[in-house]
């Protein structure tokens, strides 16, 4: 073909333009971004499904399960309402027991005070029993001790109308009680500090033989029984009881105040 008819049907600087071939959408720049951020949001949010699911545990218990909870927990409240009940108990004994020690302690202290009394009381007593006391209330000395009608008058008379009470001068013990023929009726005691005493010529006689005696003892009766010349006591002191040892009554009285 000749240059011409070419020319002819192709007119010079027609030609169309190339045109610019566009990727398809899907792989246009544009959309590359929004693809990649949808991948991973999806794959976050499939992780954080994956993570709760993992972190959330499940309360969706069985029957026997709900059975072996509710015994649990109701055996925790036996367990607390038993350790309060044994507290309450402990409580309650620990109290019993300090009442019981009070109460011994306030039986101790009464049974103290009471033995004290007592005690104190037998001490009054004692000194009371051994308290010396005249013979008699009151006397007329009618014959001392000493040398009398060519021999010795071995004790102190003291005259008194007959039925005078006579009473023992201390704490003491009958030797012997009844009728002498020189001295009548007569009683010797022998007091707690060994002293020996002998009463002539009583009317009567109020104790016997081993009587205990305490001071101011009614033991008889001024009389005029015996080897006598009127109403009096005939009083007289011995040193044993072995044999006739007499003593001078009146510093024996003196010592004990009753002179």
């Amino acid at each position: 073909m000749s240059s011409r008819s070419y020319q002819g049907r192709h007119y010079a600087g027609r030609h169309r333009p190339q045109r610019r071939v566009r990727p398809p959408r899907a792989l246009s720049a544009g959309f590359v971004l929004p693809s990649t951020a949808a991948a991973a949001l999806v794959v976050t949010a499939t992780g954080a499904t994956v993570a709760e699911s993992a972190q959330a545990p499940s309360f969706d218990l069985t029957g026997q399960q709900s059975q072996v909870a509710r015994s649990q927990e109701a055996a925790g409240e036996e367990s607390a309402t038993d350790i309060a009940t044994r507290r309450q108990d402990a409580q309650m004994a620990s109290s019993a027991i300090q009442g019981r020690a009070e109460e011994r302690a306030r039986a101790a202290r009464a049974a103290k005070r009471k033995a004290a009394a007592e005690a104190k009381a037998r001490a009054e007593a004692e000194r009371q029993a051994k308290k010396w006391v005249r013979p008699i209330d009151t006397w007329n000395i009618s014959s001392g001790f000493g040398w009398r009608w060519g021999k010795n008058h071995d004790g102190l008379d003291l005259a008194a109308p007959t039925g005078t009470p006579l009473y023992s001068m201390s704490k003491g013990t009958v030797l012997s009680a009844g009728y002498k023929p020189s001295f009548g009726y007569k009683v010797e005691i022998q007091y707690w500090d060994g002293s020996i005493s002998w009463y002539g010529h009583m009317s009567r006689i109020d104790v016997v033989a081993g009587q205990s005696l305490v001071s101011g003892q009614q033991v008889g009766a001024v009389g005029n029984t015996g080897h006598s010349f009127g109403s009096h006591l005939h009083l007289e002191f011995q040193q044993t009881t072995s044999h006739d040892s007499p003593l001078d009554p009146v510093p024996w009285l003196s010592a004990k105040g009753l002179y």
